[in-house]
């Protein structure tokens, strides 16, 4: 409880058809942990391949292109606020347009403990 650490999605072209473009990654995060916005920090460098990213109160949207057989990795730093066990929905990507081609990542139970 109280301690801040990043969630990390890496994700990367398979190399199959051409630039995926207008990519939309969707993280939706357990009610005990809090989005920290860092880009009100002074020192805050956003990752220059995202093009827009939009932070809600429980979900970040990150948009961006992947070029093909590029990577990107998205970084959202959260902390662990409320003690508690939780359910932290699945993780998605895909083509605002062309939902032929996704990725996700399953939800699971995470827990806020006492330190």
């Amino acid at each position: 409880q109280g301690q801040d650490f990043k969630a990390i999605v890496r994700l990367t072209h398979p190399g199959v058809r051409g630039m995926y473009q207008e990519m939309a990654l969707t993280q939706i995060f357990p009610s005990g942990w809090q989005i920290v916005n860092s880009r009100l920090a002074e020192d805050y460098n956003q990752n220059s391949k995202i093009e827009y990213q939009d932070i809600r109160d429980d979900r970040v949207y990150s948009y961006f292109d992947l070029p093909r057989s590029g990577s990107i990795e998205i970084e959202v730093l959260l902390n662990a606020t409320f003690l508690g066990k939780y359910y932290q929905p699945a993780i998605f990507c895909a083509p605002m347009y062309d939902e032929s081609i996704f990725a996700t990542e399953a939800g699971k139970w995470v827990e806020v403990v006492k330190e």
